[in-house]
């Protein structure tokens, strides 16, 4: 069980390191929902070169970070107008739902097979070779060295080419990450290890410190279970991380109440 695991493990070790830093910034801008917008995006492009044949990694990964740019560019363009009003995070949700739709609508119209649409959501994460988990360890390498360099202009900077740019390099790494985990795990990872941690420390260092920890722990333990369990491993680790975040709060509130006790 251990070497069947193995791989899938190490992967999510990455895609948490990558995700959970993400999330912290993603959840202080209050764009919750960029991710699953981004990740959904994605997949509709690579739902596009499925439908033409196309089977070079490269060749898809394209199709779908091209589609992950139309949407980034959307994004940028009309921020000024709804984040005024405070209706970014809607404008979003309208972008995911478009591409849900779209691609719905495409399998239906093109014949795709329904495994297209499983594939979509919840990945092939325990069938992930050795190569998949080297070139993304690699990309995300020079993912996490573009923010390293230009972090003040990428995660402070709040003008309009900032913002395409933050898209961009966040939309990168949603198109990597979303074929081989799928949408459903790729916005968990996101968020919820964040969202576990942030009652506790303010500090956004901190937040992605002990996210990076929840993160790691759930994977580990949601791998495991779904061997036990024999649930698909992505919905299995979902489920733990959902468990870690109600635990979060559940602890949270006990300790809240046992000070004030005191």
């Amino acid at each position: 069980m251990i070497s069947i695991l193995l791989i899938p493990f190490f992967l999510c070790f990455i895609l948490v390191l990558i995700h959970v830093y993400f999330g912290a910034y993603v959840l202080k801008r209050g764009i919750l929902f960029i991710d699953l917008a981004l990740a959904q995006w994605a997949a509709f492009g690579y739902l596009i070169g499925y439908a033409y044949h196309i089977e070079n990694p490269i060749y898809l990964f394209l199709c779908g970070f091209a589609a992950t740019m139309i949407a980034a560019f959307i994004l940028a363009l009309v921020k000024p107008l709804f984040a005024a009003v405070n209706l970014q995070e809607a404008i979003i949700g309208v972008m995911y739902i478009l591409a849900a739709a779209a691609a719905m609508a495409f399998i239906s119209s093109t014949g795709l097979e329904v495994h297209h649409l499983k594939e979509m959501l919840t990945g092939h994460l325990l069938f992930v070779q050795w190569q998949d988990l080297i070139v993304t360890m690699l990309l995300y390498t020079v993912v996490g060295g573009v923010c390293f360099v230009f972090h003040s202009y990428l995660f402070q900077s709040r003008s309009q080419v900032s913002e395409f740019l933050f898209y961009t390099v966040f939309g990168v790494v949603v198109t990597s990450s979303v074929k081989l985990v799928g949408l459903l795990l790729v916005f968990s990872f996101l968020v919820l290890p964040i969202l576990s941690v942030i009652l506790y420390v303010k500090s956004l260092k901190k937040q992605i410190l002990l996210g990076w920890g929840v993160g790691m722990v759930s994977a580990c333990l949601g791998l495991m279970a779904s061997m036990i369990l024999d649930i698909p491993p992505s919905l299995c680790v979902i489920l733990v991380l959902c468990v870690s975040l109600v635990l979060g709060i559940i602890s949270y509130v006990v300790a809240n109440r046992f000070q004030i006790i005191r």
